[in-house]
């Protein structure tokens, strides 16, 4: 069983058509542009609503971030409190999985699963000491690493 997210609906349209809409039109965002890789990347961050997402030089969106204690919870049809065997039970076998880690700089990260369909990929990141949701990032499929 494959969940919908309305989200999902954002990749590859350009950055106004999610910045123009309700709730993110009140949001404030912090617009920054990376141009020292291979391929200019544009971020869109909201910190106080822990939500962020990456576009591509044409300001199309490819990469959705949607933290865990996001205000706006109706965000993500995927609830946050949702346990790895919860997510394994909606979606099935992940296309791939990552054990937890702890990056000296970083810091710690949770496990992980994703979750490849044709158009997109769906990345959960479970929180480092709890059986539940840290993150869900949203991704098309020519931007999953």
């Amino acid at each position: 069983m494959r969940m919908a997210n309305a989200m999902l609906a954002y990749l590859g349209k350009p950055a106004s058509s999610l910045l123009t809409l309700p709730p993110f039109e009140s949001w404030k965002f912090q617009r920054t542009v990376t141009d020292d890789l291979p391929e200019i990347r544009i971020h869109y961050v909201s910190a106080r609503n822990r939500f962020s997402f990456i576009c591509d030089d044409d300001e199309m969106i490819d990469t959705i971030f949607i933290e865990a204690d996001n205000l706006d919870r109706d965000l993500s049809d995927i609830p946050f409190s949702f346990s790895r065997n919860d997510v394994l039970s909606c979606f099935g076998a992940p296309s791939r999985s990552g054990a937890a880690r702890s990056d000296p700089f970083l810091g710690e990260f949770g496990p992980w699963d994703r979750f490849d369909e044709a158009h997109h990929s769906i990345h959960i990141e479970y929180q480092p000491h709890a059986d539940q949701i840290r993150r869900v990032t949203l991704m098309r499929a020519d931007a999953v690493p």
